[in-house]
């Protein structure tokens, strides 16, 4: 070991090792940094089909308030006409 420190090999070697992990984690938060944008994505289009569906679903509770308004409605008329 003291022949590695007398020549600077051993510096140069720790030097490496730290660029290949400064490369490691930089190359690891790009890959993080991509797959984040990714699920965001993913979120922001789940948000919007949440959004449409809850509006969709309005709607439809809309048309089946109004079915059943039609169909006592219709039973009213019903009774009215047998009644006579």
């Amino acid at each position: 070991m003291s022949s590695i420190l007398k020549n600077g090999s051993y510096d140069v070697l720790v030097n490496s090792e730290i660029n290949n992990t400064n490369q490691s984690l930089i190359g690891q938060n790009e890959s993080i940094t991509k797959r984040y944008e990714v699920l965001k994505e993913q979120l922001n289009h789940a948000l919007a089909a949440k959004d449409q569906a809850i509006a969709y679903n309005a709607i439809l509770e809309n048309q089946l308030n109004n079915a059943r308004e039609e169909i006592k409605r219709l039973n009213e008329e019903i009774n009215q006409l047998t009644q006579k």
